[in-house]
């Protein structure tokens, strides 16, 4: 048997078409992805985990500051929301700048995308709470407070929720 006899009879794949193969494989993955996932839905799920990470930003304030009787909390009126301080989020003097924003209410149009709306009060402990207004009359959180965003156009909305007496965001 001489040398041209044996590589007629070799079997197998070179390193060039598995690397060919390999990189056909991972176009075709990322192109059912994207088609899969809209940027809308991308970006509806980016800006909800912004608006989480503001939630607990406004938890971890008044943890922070160890303000029992000072709330801390975000306002959602559909149009806007915003961080705030003592129980009167309506009045600027109250409203603080979030973190990463320029203006003070965040506009839902300008992240294309709506939000229900809600308020959200957190105590000295991070409890939250759906009206603070004194010791008396205060409301916490009894059932998990749901939390629905949607992109605009609409597509397929995220629901995420705040956990009664920690006020846990997974």
């Amino acid at each position: 048997m001489n040398l041209l006899d044996k590589k007629k009879n070799d079997r197998g794949f070179t390193l060039i078409e598995i690397i060919a193969v390999l990189i056909f494989v991972g176009i075709v993955a990322a192109v059912a992805i994207s088609i899969m996932m809209s940027t809308s839905e991308t970006s509806r799920i980016s800006q909800e985990s912004v608006i989480k990470n503001h939630i607990r930003y406004a938890q971890s304030m008044v943890m922070k500051r160890g303000a029992i009787n000072t709330p801390w909390g975000i306002k959602c009126d559909g149009a806007a929301y915003w961080l705030f301080r003592t129980n009167a989020p309506d009045a600027p003097a109250n409203q603080v700048i979030l973190p990463g924003e320029d203006n003070v209410q965040v506009s839902l149009a300008n992240k294309e995308i709506t939000l229900t709306a809600f308020t959200v009060f957190f105590d000295g402990n991070g409890r939250p709470y759906t009206a603070y207004t004194d010791a008396a009359t205060n409301t916490l959180v009894a059932a998990p407070l749901s939390i629905t965003v949607d992109s605009i156009p609409a597509g397929n909305p995220g629901t995420f929720e705040i956990a009664p007496e920690t006020g846990f965001i997974p």
